[in-house]
This record gives C-alpha cells, structure tokens and sequence, in this order.
C-alpha cells in the first residue's frame, strides 16, 4: 500500500544562492524547546530589527544547534521540524542516518502549506516575526533536509518547505526558496541525487521545470554519522529585496503532507539574516600579525574600501565614525566623516596620508560605517575595518665601535622600526646571521654591515655597520704530559704563536713550584715534583692572559735489564733481529757514552766475531743502570748455497741436470719447480733429489722455470729462496 507522502513547503522573502561541501564526522548538538524571542534572535544579524515575534510548534519540534563538526555546512542556528528535533533513541535529526526520524506530534497543520502541498497537513511548525531591514535586502542561509529522501525521491508527493515574506512592494506572499537562477521551488524532487526511488518516476522529478532535478546541490547523507535524515540539500542562501526602514513579515513553516510519518527539517544559519548594507575593507601594502593590513609612514598609504552591495543608478553617501589608537589630523591627514559612493560604482575609496611624527610605536586606525538607512536609529553601525599605521621606517646598530680581545664574544644590538628580515654581513664569525641581534666571534678586526628590510611594507633597505676590532693574543701549548725519572731535570716548555718578547710568563705547579720564565727546569725531581703544573701568558694590551697545563710525571729508575748470557746473530740477517731483545733496551758501544739507540748497533756488512756493548733499561723517558754485554757475529748456513740459473738436459752428460750445491750444514726440506703458466712440473721434499727436465718423464719445452725452495740448516733455522731458471737444448 503507497502511503501519503509529507510536504514541507517553506518560503521566504529570499532569492536563493547557494554554496557546499563538508566533511561527515563528529557531533550535531540540539536544544529543544525555545521561545519565539530566542528563535528569532538567534537568526537575526546585522541591519535587522526584529519585533513581534510568535511561535506555533510543538515543543519538541524546534530548537537551537550548535556543530561541533559534521557535513550539514553550518556550524550553529535553530531548527524547525516536523516531528522531533533533539534525538532520543535515535529518533530526531542529529545521530546516524541509520536511525529513524518519524514522530508524529499530533499537531495540527497550516492553511497555506495545506494549499501549496495540495493535500492535508499535520504538525506543522511555523516561527513568524515582523523586521525593519535597514537596507535594500535581507539574505539568510539554510538547509532544507528529509527523511523521504532515496525511497521517495521522484515520487508523487512532491515534499518542499517554504518561507513567507510579506509587505511593501510585494504582491501577497511569496515563496523565493528557490532553486539558484530559476523560478523553481526548492523541494525533494528539484533538488535529489536524479535517481528514483522505489515507488518514484524520473518523469515527476522532470515536469518540476527546466533542469530539474538539480543533483549538484543535493549531499547523499547514506552512512552519515551526524544528521539522521536520509538527504538534504548543500547551504543554500536566500535573497530578497526590500525597501530600508519599513516593515516586513516572515513566516517560516514546515508541516508534514497526508500523514504524520517521515519527517522534514530546515536548518536555518545563526546570525544570517541580514539587510544588506554598505561594508568596508582596509587595505595596506602588506598584512601584519592577526591579519591587519599595515603601511609604513614615508613609505606607502593606506586606505579603505567602501562597497554597496550593488551599484545604482543613484549615488550614495555612507557616513563613518573614526576610531583607533591614531589621531585624526595629527598623525595622519584629516578625512572626512563620510564618503560619496558615485552612480554606477559599487565603491570607494578612502586614502590615509600620514603625517610626520615623534615615533611612538605602531597605532591602528579604525572605521565604523553607518547605514546610510538609520530607520530611526542613530549611529547604527554595520560594519568596520582596522589599519595599522607604523612609524617611518628606520635601524640603528645600538652596539658601538667595540674593541675585544680575540676568543671573545660580542653581542651585536640593533634597534629597529619594524617587523624586519635581517641580513648580516660577513656572516661567518655570527651565530646567526639572520637575526636581530646575534652574537659575533671574531677572530680579527671585522666590520659588520645589516640590511634590513620589510617585505610587502613598500620601504627601501635599510643599512648599518659597525667596526669590532679584534686585539691579538696568543694560541699556546704547553705540550704533551712528560715523564721523568727521579734524579734527572725536567723541562718544561710552552710554544706561543705568534711570539712576542714583551709577554710575560707564569708558572705554577706541585711542591709550591713557580716561575716567571717561557721555559725552566725542574731539577733534580722526585715524587713531590709530580702533578699538573700550569702556565698563564701575559699580553700587554689588557686581554685576559692565556692560559695551558702539562702533566709531569715522576717514576723510579727500572733496574738492570736481565738479558742472556750469550746471544748470537747471523751475520747476514743482522737487521733482522737487533731488536729480538726489546726495543725499550738503550744500547751503548761504551759505558761512559750519553748517546744510546733501541737497537743493537750492527748491521748486515758487521764481521763475524764477538761485540760488547752496554745496555741499560728505557721505561718513558726513565733510564736505568747500564749491564755490560756481549753480541756474537757469525757466518750462518745460507753462505755456501749455490743455486744455478741454467741448465742443458740434452744427454750430452754436461750440465744435465739442475742441482742445488751446498755445504754439510744444511739440506733442502722442499723444492718446487713451477712453469710459466704456475703449473708445478717437478717437486721434491727432504732429498736433494734433482730435475733432469722432464714432466712425467716427457721433457719439457725449452724456456724459464720458476723454482720456491725450503733449506733447513743445521743450526735450526729456515731459509727461503725463489728465483728463475733456464731450460736450454
């Protein structure tokens, strides 16, 4: 069985304009039950006055909203329904669209809505007031939305709301919720998603009028998460002319269509209804903190910019109040109380010149236009605009010509007029050369320079410097820690880059030590003399003396090195091995000689035969008593090996074969004959067996042969010999 579909005509004194898109999440909160007053307050705005207000509406089918987030488009207003308006157990406008609004208040319908629908209404809701526009139209925004909306969209019962708007110059009522651009009232089958519902028909959708139905100001609201009805449409604003300063009447209803189910809403803006009367802007050459334009004495002018919603025929005068911080005539030229807006403009401008001044500080200069229809009510303001107007631009470096000694720091202070961007030069030596007042390590003599500029202000660069002179002192060190031993001198020493004869010394360090001198001595030290001993130079152009430490560290003597008997070398490999007993060993050719070396004194030309020497032990820079000792020389194994670099394996009995000659002492552990291309073409290991030139008894190629060969001698060390040989036929 098809039910009675609802229909909710609402309609005002406005022509319809419209704007969408927003986001579905969070919450839709709703207080139900509010008086006519509270209603109409809370839609009234600027230019309005509105009287008399009456409410006829079941309580729970009006309210007022606040949006915390969600895709309906308007943040905050009040709300006229068809059933309820506040959500319980989901069943309301704000929730999930998977709830249901369909409450049946029992409320009696409205004659003009019955006519419009064509078809009885019930729980009607309808907020009426008279209002004094105080310009030449009023606007406000809404939302029209619908729980018949999908099922029934293109059905026979067309659900639509409307807005009554009576009074001078308007014949009857009339409806302007209309669709933007067209004559077409804005109801569930003008505006829709374009797809008919189960029980709809396109063709009902289309006989609505030229374009119907409109899809792009519909929000398909499946899944919503904020507002219960199925659909509704995008914030649509309505528009009316009117005449300033007489009397209108607005009526706004919703009522449901031939039943009590299903219900509609409209959601109307908070403050949106509005006269639309003069505005103003400021405009500067650029925009300062919290988004008010800004010019700059001696730099730009500033201005405002007068609008009337349209322009006429007729010229109009607005008249203004002057407000701010600035005084009118003393910090800038005077201006008039009001401007002329001509024929056929839209606007006008009013320029601020400013004048010269003693800076004091950034002042705001504010404009309070009034409707030029004050509808009895003096200095009725409608809108304002600010300008900030700063002091002639300037910058001084506070920081005077500075002298500092090198290693300081300074401070660099700039005052300035302005919200500036800086730039400093040379910008190496600064911590940041962009800021206001950085700070400066220079290590010479440097002229620091800042451009300052003001972007968007319309003022030139602005430049200053100043000269930081850099006093030299010295870098010093005072060296590595030293070590010594008790008995001996220690010397201190500190290097000062660059040298100067006239800086002065002072030394101070363990066992009360002091001294005045670059370097002195410590002598004959002993554990008291240990510690840190620290040394300040003194500059004579009153910078702060430099200043380094050293480490002296004091041990005793070691003993005597304990060292072998009887120790002998090979006199061919004697480089090799003067150092097998220890390299922290001081070797001396001579009891009484101060001059000793880490190694023994030979080398590989030394004759064989038997050397004394002198050794003592060197522990960091701490020398002990000196040992006497004796160091063999003799001629070892290696010397009586001979090895042939060619041989002739031709069976003639001559040099056949190629054989290793050498002595008693020694044998030859391994030997291995490679060819060219490293492939081993004879090996023999512990025999002196030798090649005769074959390979698996085949002869090889003539050519050069490779050979690696071990020889152990008798006295227990190993010998390693490689080398190449001639095959020759």
């Amino acid at each position: 069985m098809m039910r009675r579909r609802n229909i909710h005509f609402l309609l005002p004194i406005l022509v319809l304009s419209f704007c969408t898109s927003y986001r579905v999440d969070a919450q839709v909160s709703v207080s139900p039950d509010h008086s006519a007053q509270d209603l109409a307050q809370r839609l009234g705005g600027s230019g309005v006055t509105i009287m008399n207000p009456s409410l006829n509406c079941p309580a729970i089918a009006n309210g007022i909203f606040s949006v915390s987030a969600s895709n309906l488009g308007i943040d905050s207003g009040i709300v006229l329904t068809s059933g309820r308006a506040a959500s319980i157990n989901g069943v309301g406008v704000n929730g999930y669209e998977t709830g249901l609004a369909s409450t049946n208040n029992h409320a009696a319908g409205d004659a003009q809505l019955s006519t419009l629908a064509g078809d009885n209404t019930q729980d009607a809701c309808i907020l009426e007031f008279d209002f004094i526009p105080s310009g030449d139209s009023i606007k406000f925004n809404y939302v029209f939305s619908s729980e018949e909306y999908v099922n029934s969209t293109c059905g026979p019962y067309n659900d639509v709301f409307a807005f009554f708007i009576s009074g001078p110059n308007i014949t009857g009522q009339q409806n302007m919720a209309l669709v933007p651009g067209t004559t077409i009232p804005v109801t569930i089958n003008s505006i829709n998603s374009g797809v008919p519902g189960p029980n709809g028909d396109i063709a009902n959708c289309l006989a609505m009028g030229p374009g119907s139905p409109f899809t792009q100001y519909f929000v398909n609201n499946a899944g919503g998460t904020t507002i219960t009805h199925n659909g509704f449409t995008t914030v649509l604003k309505a528009v009316h002319e009117v005449t300033p300063c007489n009397t209108y009447h607005l009526k706004m209803a919703i009522a449901d269509a031939g039943n009590a189910l299903y219900d509609s809403g409209v959601f109307l803006e908070a403050g949106s209804l509005k006269a639309n009367t003069p505005s103003i802007i400021a405009q500067g050459t650029a925009t300062a903190v919290a988004d008010t334009p800004f010019f700059v004495k001696g730099c730009s002018t500033g201005s405002f910019v007068i609008s009337r919603p349209q322009a006429t025929a007729n010229p109009l005068t607005v008249k203004y109040l002057v407000g701010g911080t600035a005084i009118n005539g003393t910090d800038y030229a005077a201006i008039a109380d009001s401007v002329v807006i001509p024929a056929n403009a839209i606007s006008q401008q009013v320029v601020i010149h400013a004048l010269p001044t003693v800076p004091s500080g950034a002042k705001t200069i504010t404009l309070y236009i009034k409707s030029p229809y004050a509808c009895n009510v003096n200095n009725q303001v409608v809108d304002s605009a600010t300008l900030l107007m700063y002091d002639s631009v300037y910058i001084r470096i506070l920081t005077p010509d500075t002298t500092i000694c090198r290693f300081e720091n300074l401070q660099l202070s700039l005052a300035t007029g302005g919200p500036y961007q800086y730039a400093w030069t040379p910008d190496s030596s600064l911590d940041n050369g962009n800021a206001q007042n950085p700070v400066a390590s220079p290590r010479v003599t440097t002229r620091y320079a800042v451009a300052a500029f003001w972007p968007g202000s319309g003022c030139p660069e602005m430049y200053d410097t100043v000269l930081v002179t850099v006093l030299p002192v010295p870098v010093i060190d005072a060296g590595s820690d030293i070590h010594g031993c008790i008995g001996s001198d220690v010397q201190l020493n500190v290097t000062v880059d660059p040298y100067d004869p006239g800086y002065s010394y002072s030394w101070n360090g363990p066992d009360s030590f002091s001294a005045t001198i670059q370097d002195p001595v410590l002598h004959n030290v002993s554990e008291p003399n240990a510690g840190t001993y620290t040394v300040a130079v003194y500059v004579s152009n009153g910078c702060p003396a430099q200043t380094d430490s050293v480490r002296v560290q004091v041990a005793a003597p070691p003993p005597a090195p304990q060292l072998p008997a009887y120790f002998w070398m090979c006199r061919a490999t004697v480089l090799d091995h003067r150092n097998d007993l220890g390299s922290e060993l001081l070797w001396y050719s001579d009891a009484a000689d101060t001059g000793g070396t880490h190694y023994i004194p030979l080398d590989d030309n030394t004759p064989d035969g038997v050397y004394t020497f002198y050794v003592s032990q060197d522990v960091e820079g701490c020398e002990g008593p000196k040992v006497k000792q004796n160091v063999s020389v003799r001629k070892c194994c290696e010397d009586n090996i001979f090895v042939p670099d060619a041989f002739t394996p031709n069976g003639d009995g001559k040099n056949d074969l190629f054989r290793i000659s050498k002595g008693d002492d020694h044998m030859v552990t391994e030997l291995r004959i490679y060819d060219r291309w490293g492939k081993a073409v004879f090996e023999s290991y512990n025999t002196n067996a030798p090649w005769d030139g074959t390979y698996h008894g085949v002869p090889v190629e003539l050519g050069t042969y490779y050979y690696y060969m071990v020889i152990h001698c008798r006295i227990g060390t190993d010998l390693y010999k490689k080398g190449t040989i001639e095959l020759i036929r």
